[in-house]
């Protein structure tokens, strides 16, 4: 009855994360690892699927540090039971512990590391499910995520137009995983400085998300707000305008009190001066630049980019952006 338990704790814990009551999942969730530790011991598969839910919720409460501690946790019991994750089950576990450590990485600046993580999950997800398997494409899509923010655009574009193709032929293109890597590669384009080569991505981004999620959704608007960038770059900034006005209404009502959440979170958690703190300094002051005031926003865009000049290749398209929005903000003071 033990593990009954767990599996229905676990089952809340996803109920209660995909709700926004995080602490409560966390709790639950927590509950749930000790009694799968007590009736399986501290090194079964199932005490590494609940570490990774673990991991997944503290990602969400920015609590970086120790969500990489349950995933490298997770990460450790995989290698050293190696025997014990045989079947598929077991593979999507492990799947899930290599995306999360990658991304944890990725996030905390250790590009080296989560470059090694998430090759890893490339090749597992060919050998457990093969190279036109939806497991494959998704991994694809998060290396290609690295080597956007490692500036390896060329790279990153080619896995992307992979992980596109065989998400397409598997689902479809009426999805939300083809939406998404639309506009990754809308984005990937954008950074490089392809304007036009990224517009066609982000407006087929655009126009999936309103048709599968509506055109008020926060998603469906992130995807608005990506397309209006790029028309900036081409210069087309009385369309751009528009766009951007019906997306901030959107964003408006919870972007700055997020920002805020979440930049007090890493303040607390993360190195002052880490990649990931700059980049949520430089988000919160350009919205704050949008909003009018300009006053709150340059001191946190100075800051943002003194942070990234020091952290990032001159050529960084973070640093490139950062100074880009120091610079619209500095020219309207």
């Amino acid at each position: 009855m033990t593990i009954d338990r767990a599996v229905e704790l676990q089952a809340r814990a996803w109920r209660l994360q995909a709700e926004g009551k995080l602490e409560d999942a966390f709790a639950v969730c927590l509950e749930a690892l000790q009694l799968t530790e007590q009736c399986e011991g501290s090194d079964s598969p199932d005490v590494a699927n609940l570490l990774n839910d673990l991991a997944e919720i503290e990602c969400d409460r920015q609590k970086f540090e120790s969500a990489r501690t349950y995933a490298e946790r997770a990460l450790a019991i995989e290698r050293t039971q190696i025997s014990r994750f045989t079947d598929k089950s077991a593979a999507r576990i492990r799947l899930k512990t290599l995306a999360l450590v990658g991304e944890l990485r990725r996030v905390q600046g250790d590009y080296v590391c989560a470059e090694n993580d998430l090759q890893d999950a490339v090749k597992l997800s060919i050998e457990e499910f093969g190279e036109t398997s939806e497991e494959s494409a998704q991994a694809l899509n998060d290396l290609a995520v690295l080597y956007k923010y490692c500036g390896r655009f060329d790279e990153g574009l080619r896995l992307y137009r992979e992980a596109l193709r065989l998400t397409i032929a598997i689902r479809g293109e009426e999805c939300l995983t083809a939406c998404t890597i639309y506009h990754n590669m809308g984005g990937i384009l954008f950074s490089k400085g392809d304007f036009a080569g990224a517009k066609p991505y982000a407006e087929k981004a655009w126009e999936l998300s309103q048709r599968l999620l509506g055109e008020s959704d926060p998603r469906t608007m992130a995807d608005a707000a990506a397309y209006a960038a790029i028309l900036d770059g081409l210069g087309r900034y009385d369309e751009s305008e528009l766009i951007y006005r019906r997306a901030l209404a959107v964003f408006e009502k919870e972007a700055e009190e997020n920002y805020r959440r979440a930049l007090t979170i890493k303040e607390r958690l993360l190195d002052p001066d880490s990649p990931d703190v700059a980049l949520t300094r430089s988000n919160l002051g350009s919205l704050l630049n949008v909003l009018g005031r300009r006053s709150e926003s340059v001191p946190l865009l100075k800051n943002a980019v003194a942070i990234l000049e020091n952290r990032l290749t001159s050529a960084h398209p973070q640093l490139a952006l950062a100074r880009e929005n120091l610079r619209k903000a500095l020219s309207l003071s």
